[in-house]
């Protein structure tokens, strides 16, 4: 199943929205440890979905690159 970035958007909107405006790196590291092991993302996989998110955040996008192939 793949989502659309404008759902993508929609829904960050939406949790951002709902987040106080100062949350802390503590609070925000729980945040997301419980989304990604409520979405069911093994443990295990955490290296390799951090190497995703890098490769996001820096703006490389490789892994869209090979989705489009």
């Amino acid at each position: 199943m793949s989502i659309s970035p404008e759902k993508t958007e929609e829904v960050i909107n939406d949790l951002l929205q709902k987040l106080p405006e100062n949350i802390s790196l503590y609070d925000m590291r729980n945040l997301i440890c419980e989304l990604l092991f409520g979405m069911g993302m093994n443990p295990d996989d955490l290296p390799i979905f951090l190497i995703l998110v890098v490769d996001g955040y820096m703006g490389n996008r490789s892994v869209d690159l090979l989705k489009k192939q």
